[in-house]
C-alpha cells in the first residue's frame, strides 16, 4: 500500500482524477435536458446513472489522452533504460501505475454517484438495484480508457499521441452517436450511454453484458500492450472482446432498452393512482386530484380517478384515450421543475381540455382546437386563464375568441352547457379535431 500510495502521488492519476470529477459534475448540471423532467439524474438511480454514462462522451476521450500522457513518463523522464536494466519484472512496475489510476478513476466515478445519490434518496419513490450495472459498466470503461491511453503511450512514445489519441476517440463517439439504428449493433461499443426517455424503460441487462465484456477485452489489451509493448498483444484481446460482445448486443434501438414493471406498478389510494416510480409525489398531488375530481363533477359522465400513463415510450402524437379517467404524464404537466407548481396551478392543469390530455403537446392544436381546450377549462374553474403565444405574450387573436366562445356559452342553459362540455371533453379525448364544433356549434 505505502508503494501504492508513492504511485498516487507522482503519477497523473490524481490530476485525472479530478478532471473526471469537474468534468462529469459540471455536465450534469450544466446540460439543460439533464436536470429537467422526470429522468431528471437527481431524481431516479436509473436515471442517474445513464446520465452518468451519457456525460462519458467527453470523459472518456479525456481519459483515455490522460493514459498516454502517463505511458509516456518513463521515455519523458530519460528513466526507460534504466528502469528495463533493473531484475524487477517490467510487469510488476507496471502494475502499480495501473492500480494507481484505476483507483483515481474508482474514487472519481464514485464521488459522483454519491453526488447523484444523495439527491436522489430524497426523491425517488422506487429503489431497485438494476442501475447498479450500467454504473459499474461505465467505470470499468474508464479504466479501459486510461489502461489503453497507458499502452498505446508506451508503444508510441510520442508528444502527440495523447493529443491524437483524445481527439480520435472524440472522433468515434461522435460517428456511433450520429449512427443511430444502421449502426448497431456495433454504436453500443461506444461507453457513453443514450440519455433517458423514461422511467420506466432503461437499458437492457444485455446491453450492460455486453459492453462488459467489450471493455474488459480493451483493458486487458491495455495491460498487456503497457507491460509487452507488442501491438499484436493488445489486438488479440479486443477482437477477443469485440467477438464475444457482439453476439449479445441488441440489433436496434428498441431492444437496447427494456421496459420495468417494478416502477410502472400503479398504487391508488383516494382516487389517485401513481407508480411507484414516482410514489414520493403522493403528498403533493393528493389535493389538487381531489379538487380536480370534484371540478369535473359538474359533467353528465365526470372522471372516477387520476391515474398515471406508466409508459415506456411516449407516442407523439397520443391516441385516443377513456374519459372515465384523468390521464396523467408528470412530463406533460410540466410538474418536474426546479421550483415546485402551486397547488391550485396543478388542479387547473389536471381539468385543462375538461380532464383530457393534448393530443400532441410537442407540435400544437389547431387555434380553435386550443381555444376549446381553454373554454372547457374556464366553464369547469370559473376563470379564462389567458392564452399565450410563443412569445410568452397574450395571444391577441386567441383571447378575444376564447371570451366570446366562453360568453355564448354561459348564456345557454346549464343543461345544455353540460351537454355541450362533454361533447367536447369527448371529443377532445378522442383526438378528432372537432372539439370547437361540439362546444360552439359553429365550424371550425
Amino acid at each position: 500500500m505505502r508503494v501504492l500510495g508513492i504511485e498516487l502521488r507522482r503519477s497523473a492519476a490524481p490530476v485525472l482524477g479530478g478532471l473526471v470529477v469537474v468534468l462529469l459534475l459540471g455536465l450534469l448540471f450544466w446540460l439543460p435536458p439533464a436536470g429537467k423532467g422526470s429522468t431528471a439524474w437527481t431524481r431516479q438511480w436509473w436515471s442517474m446513472a445513464e446520465w452518468v454514462r451519457y456525460a462519458l462522451v467527453f470523459a472518456w476521450p479525456l481519459t483515455a489522452g490522460a493514459g498516454a500522457v502517463q505511458g509516456l513518463r518513463d521515455r519523458r523522464s530519460g528513466v526507460e533504460e534504466l528502469f528495463a536494466s533493473t531484475p524487477r519484472p517490467r510487469a510488476q512496475r507496471a502494475a502499480r501505475t495501473l492500480a494507481a489510476l484505476a483507483v483515481a478513476l474508482l474514487v472519481a466515478y464514485l464521488v459522483v454517484v454519491v453526488v447523484g445519490g444523495v439527491q436522489v434518496a430524497a426523491k425517488a419513490g422506487h429503489l431497485g438495484l438494476g442501475w447498479v450495472p450500467v454504473a459499474l459498466v461505465g467505470l470499468l470503461s474508464l479504466v479501459a480508457a486510461a489502461w489503453l491511453g497507458m499502452g498505446v503511450g508506451r508503444l508510441l512514445p510520442s508528444p502527440l499521441t495523447p493529443p491524437l489519441l483524445a481527439v480520435g476517440a472524440m472522433a468515434l463517439m461522435v460517428v456511433a452517436e450520429a449512427a443511430g439504428d444502421e449502426g448497431y449493433p456495433f454504436v453500443l461499443l461506444r461507453p457513453s450511454a443514450t440519455r433517458p426517455g423514461s422511467v420506466f424503460a432503461h437499458t437492457a441487462g444485455s446491453v450492460s453484458a455486453g459492453q462488459a465484456l467489450w471493455f474488459g477485452g480493451m483493458a486487458v489489451a491495455g495491460v498487456l500492450l503497457f507491460a509487452l509493448r507488442r501491438w499484436w498483444s493488445g489486438v488479440l484481446p479486443l477482437l477477443a472482446g469485440a467477438a464475444l460482445a457482439l453476439p449479445l448486443l441488441p440489433t436496434t434501438s428498441a431492444e437496447a432498452t427494456a421496459a420495468d414493471p417494478a416502477a410502472a406498478e400503479l398504487a391508488c389510494a383516494d382516487g389517485l393512482c401513481l407508480t411507484r416510480a414516482h410514489e414520493r409525489e403522493r403528498a403533493a398531488l393528493a389535493g389538487p386530484a381531489r379538487e380536480a375530481l370534484a371540478l369535473l363533477s359538474k359533467l353528465p359522465a365526470p372522471p372516477a380517478e387520476v391515474r398515471e400513463l406508466p409508459n415506456p415510450v411516449r407516442p407523439e402524437p397520443r391516441g385516443p384515450e377513456p374519459t372515465d379517467t384523468v390521464w396523467l404524464d408528470l412530463d406533460d404537466l410540466v410538474y418536474f421543475r426546479s421550483t415546485p407548481l402551486p397547488a391550485i396551478r396543478i388542479t387547473e392543469l389536471l381539468v385543462e381540455g375538461a380532464g383530457t390530455r393534448e393530443c400532441n403537446a410537442r407540435d400544437g392544436f389547431p387555434d380553435r382546437e386550443v381555444v376549446a381546450r381553454a373554454v372547457t377549462t374556464a366553464w369547469l374553474t370559473g376563470h379564462l386563464t389567458p392564452l399565450r403565444n410563443y412569445l410568452g405574450e397574450e395571444d391577441p387573436e386567441l383571447n378575444p375568441l376564447a371570451q366570446q366562445a366562453l360568453t355564448t356559452l354561459n348564456a345557454r342553459p346549464a343543461a345544455d352547457q353540460r351537454a355541450h362540455v362533454e361533447a367536447a371533453r369527448q371529443s377532445l379525448a378522442a383526438c378528432t379535431g372537432t372539439a370547437w364544433t361540439a362546444l360552439t356549434g359553429e365550424p371550425a
